[in-house]
């Protein structure tokens, strides 16, 4: 029996690793059930045990991108300061994007692309995950935010470090640390009352 769950452990990883491939390098409306089975050399019948179909692959995926890239990502100490917190978790979301260059295209291929995945998942595609909720919070309870609106903060810290992570990785050029502080400065500077 042990056996028998880690050949399928493998097979449900090469899917996995086929699909991030295909979506990188055709996109999301390119990728079939039978391009994924052939990309992991697995047959396609075996790929529908595993999927009953695309939405179902894709909504699988999403998740564990999702838990890999932001849900992982461990609360600050509620004792350092509030701009300490959100300088730790923008560098844990560049350390995980930076680590997973694939699942973070996948990612943001479906939020521009959100109709392919299962309607239950389609609202929920935005890169704000506990920890930085956390210190959004914080901040707006210590009235520290320039801004109540959450969408904004996402779109002033979340958003560029994303795009800046999924560039460099397309074009195969790293994000120096350098550049990473400037970014989180000037997050900071968007965010936070002075």
């Amino acid at each position: 029996m042990d056996k028998m769950r880690k050949r399928d452990e493998k097979k449900l990883i090469a899917l996995e690793q086929a699909a991030l491939d295909l979506v990188q390098e055709n996109g999301l409306s390119q990728l079939t059930i039978n391009k994924l089975a052939k990309r992991a050399g697995v047959s396609v019948a075996t790929a529908y045990i595993y999927f009953e179909n695309k939405a179902d692959l894709l909504g699988h995926l999403y998740q564990t991108a999702r838990e890999q890239l932001i849900d992982s990502i461990p609360e600050p100490n509620e004792q350092d300061a509030i701009s300490l917190q959100f300088e730790t978790v923008m560098r844990a979301y560049a350390h995980n994007f930076n680590e997973a260059p694939k699942a973070l295209n996948f990612m943001a291929a479906l939020a521009a692309n959100p109709e392919y995945l299962p309607e239950a998942l389609q609202g929920n595609t935005t890169l704000l995950g506990p920890a930085m909720l956390a210190v959004i919070k914080r901040g707006y309870l210590a009235q520290m935010l320039l801004t109540d609106n959450v969408d904004l903060i996402i779109a002033q810290a979340l958003q560029p470090l994303q795009w800046l992570y999924q560039v460099r990785a397309q074009n195969q050029v790293v994000v120096a640390s350098a550049e990473l502080d400037q970014l989180i400065a000037m997050a900071t500077r968007a965010i936070f009352k002075a």
